[in-house]
């Protein structure tokens, strides 16, 4: 078995064992949904069990998503990661695992710039949506700007291939920003373009409970589709 193969094990490993004693936890590998444009340093891991839910009745569109994500510093410019999502709406449930790796491009710590290239392989299992693999690409850059109190303006692009014929929109834009408000409060918004199933806005507040523990909750609301919104609450870890 190769190394990646094997941390991607351990990674999946430690996640269910978090997950089974109830602990969440954030990654700050993303900025609410969006991927950040820095790595994680070489040998460091960020777990994260989500929670997402619409806070209707089942019969009104309601449902739940629970899920982790896992990365992991694989070196000093390259993350991999893996996640996993189940969704139950009442009636029938879902699960999709994820792939991911990440590369740092370009970074200067003087300008507060970086900018980073990955992709994220969606595997949908126990599919009942005709649903199919999918693999998107993206680059993005960061902006420190100090003059802001340290804010962190993000942008990129992206594109996904394959999947079913109804994912919708295959490019877009993202964006994110990070204000920071003190030492321990942060206001965190980003949004995926377009009219598919990454396409959502979303904004926050992200709380620094320790040096490597944080909460990030907030709320998402979805370019299309009426009523298309959700309830995210994540709780962070980084070692």
């Amino acid at each position: 078995m190769s190394k990646i193969a094997n941390i991607l094990m351990r990674a999946a490993f430690a996640s269910i064992i978090l997950a089974a004693t109830s602990v969440a936890v954030f990654s700050q590998t993303t900025i609410f949904n969006i991927p950040t444009a820095d790595t994680l340093p070489r040998g460091s891991w960020n777990i994260e069990a989500d929670l997402v839910a619409k806070p209707t009745r089942y019969r009104e569109d309601g449902y739940q998503t629970y899920g982790y994500r896992v990365a992991y510093g694989l070196n000093r410019k390259t993350e991999i990661g893996s996640n996993f999502y189940y969704t139950w709406n009442g009636q029938a449930s879902t699960g999709q695992a994820e792939f991911s790796a990440k590369r740092n491009i370009y970074f200067n710590e003087k300008h507060g710039l970086s900018l980073s290239a990955g992709t994220v392989l969606f595997v949908p299992l126990k599919n009942i949506t005709g649903d199919r693999t999918s693999v998107m690409i993206y680059g993005n850059a960061r902006k420190t700007v100090n003059a802001l109190n340290g804010m962190i303006a993000t942008g990129g692009v992206y594109s996904v291939f394959r999947g079913s014929k109804q994912f919708g929109t295959r490019t877009g834009a993202m964006l994110g920003v990070v204000q920071p408000i003190n030492k321990q409060v942060s206001f965190v918004a980003d949004w995926f373009s377009g009219n598919n199933r990454l396409g959502y806005a979303s904004a926050g507040l992200n709380f620094n409970i320790t040096k490597r523990q944080y909460l990030l909750a907030g709320y998402s609301f979805g370019n299309s589709g009426r009523g298309n919104n959700a309830l995210a609450a994540y709780y962070g870890l980084t070692f």
